[in-house]
Parts: structure tokens; sequence; C-alpha cells
């Protein structure tokens, strides 16, 4: 796995995986991989929504195992939609496609199919995103739609970081009696941040056409921080202190951006500071070291 391309496009990520245990690293760091191609494919404004659909279609068929398609679909990805990002990092990243496909290829079996199944997901959550909203449809239905496609997203995510560690490390990551109440909690989790990503681009999607929260704001806000405080406890009960500090870190950044957003007045863009990035993962390592927290 190329760690810079990694950290290219994405550094805060790139904080918590490289703190992941060995066993692990690898498999999370090709599923974030392939995901963030997918998303950049989503994400090519200035390709046709139908081609973007159609590329994301082959591409969950070939993170599939279709091997037929993939050729002419790393072809596309090089050709059409690598020039259009805006971004160095992901343009490579869809040059490199071909290359994560290979990985996959040569993953363990409990990984590969892990990282399918949550491939899958995400792809639907992609897909609809970018179906769902046009010139006639600029919001969700309800409270369950937006749930819905954050457990796509994300929530799934989650799942797939709880049985990955438990099929890669096995009670050092977690019993295998608490597996199915960790996988729950961890679902919560990522829909957790799902849900600050939301918060934070509200007038950004707003003026895309895309509003995702049929109610208050600030309902959801709570339901972001007690799903975040789930998250900060899910962590808290993981063996190890690495995979305690790369699964607390984000919910404690997660924290800290809500905060932003409840203070923020007008259209003003939300962003952590350094200095509290770096305070983040202090508090970080602190609560992951047992009898400290």
């Amino acid at each position: 796995m190329d760690r810079e391309l990694l950290k290219g496009v994405s550094r805060s990520f790139y904080l918590s995986m490289a703190w992941l245990p060995p066993a692990m690293r690898d498999a999370v760091a090709l599923a974030y991989m392939l995901a963030r191609a997918t998303d950049s494919v989503a994400d090519t404004s200035t390709a046709a929504v139908q081609e973007r659909a159609d590329a994301l279609r082959r591409m969950a068929g070939t993170i599939a195992g279709d091997g037929e398609d993939a050729a002419a679909l790393c072809q596309t990805l090089a050709e059409r939609l690598a020039p259009a990002q805006d971004k160095p990092a992901e343009a490579e990243l869809l040059h490199r496609f071909p290359q994560l496909l290979q990985e996959l290829d040569a993953a363990p079996d409990g990984q590969r199919e892990l990282i399918r199944g949550v491939l899958a997901t995400i792809i639907e959550g992609q897909l609809w995103d970018l179906t769902h909203f046009t010139a006639d449809c600029t919001a969700v239905a309800d409270d369950a739609m937006t749930d819905l496609y954050a457990h796509r997203v994300a929530g799934c995510v989650g799942e797939f970081w709880t049985r990955l560690g438990r099929e890669s490390l096995g009670d050092a990551f977690c019993p295998a009696a608490r597996v199915e109440i960790m996988c729950q909690a961890a679902i919560r989790y990522g829909k957790g941040l799902q849900l600050v990503n939301i918060l934070r681009d509200l007038q950004e999607d707003a003026a895309r056409g895309r509003r995702y929260l049929a109610s208050d704001p600030a309902v959801w806000a709570d339901r972001a921080e007690r799903y975040l405080a789930d998250g900060i406890d899910y962590a808290r009960r993981l063996g190890g202190f690495r995979l305690r500090f790369a699964s607390m870190l984000p919910a404690l950044l997660g924290v800290k951006t809500l905060r932003l957003i409840r203070a923020r007045k007008g259209t003003e863009r939300v962003k952590i500071p350094r200095r509290a990035v770096y305070a983040s993962m202090l508090r970080a390592a602190w609560s992951a070291c047992p009898g400290l927290s």
C-alpha cells in the first residue's frame, strides 16, 4: 500500500490508520483507497451523472470479482475521469485502480470478502446520492432516508472495522461474545461521523441542490453527539493501545468539529485548527492507556 498516496487523499484518516496493528492495517487502508476512488468518480462534476453512475456500477462489479470489464473500466478511469480531478492525488488514485484490484485479489480470503461487502454498501449509497437529487428533487423525504444514507456511506464502515478487527486479531480485538454488540455501537459511531459531515456542509450542499436533513439540524446535532459518545465508549472497549487510539481519534475530532458547528456564525467554513488536532491526539493517547482515562 502506497502510504504517501493514502496521506495525499486523506491526512485525517492517515493519522488513525498509521496506528493500527499491522495485521489489519493494510486491509483497512485498501478498503479506504477503494472507497475514495469510487467517491472521486461520484464527485466528478464535469462528467454527466449517467457516466458517473455507469462507472460506479462497473467499479462495483470489478471489486466484487467480475474481471470481464476490468481492463475497459480501468481505461475509462485513466482516460476520462482521472484528468477531470481537481486534486493530483485523486487523479493518481484512479490511475492506480488496477493496482488496488490486484491487492484486493491478493488479500486473505476473510479480509477480501469483508472489503467487498463494505464497498458494495458504500457504492450503493454513492449511487443513491448521485441519482436521487435532481432539479425536481433537492431534499430527502424524511429522517429515515437520512439515517439510511448515513448507514450506507459510513455506518457500514463501523461494522466492517469491527468484523475485520475480529477476523484479523481475534480476541486481541474483542471477545467473540461481544462482536454483535460492538458492531451495533460501531454502526452508530460511523453514522455519527457522517452526520457531522452533513451538518458541517449544510450551506454548501444546499447551494448544490442537496438537502440531506428533512428536520431540525439541531436535533441531528444532538443525535450525532450521542453517536460519537458511543464511538468513544466503543474505542475504550477494544484490546490494545493502538486499536483504542486509532478508533478513538476520529470521534474526538468529530466532537470538536460539532462544537465548532454549533458556534458557527453565518456561513463560515468550519475547520479544526492544527493545535486542536494535536490536542485530540494527546487525549486519544491518554484515554487509550488502561487505568489513566
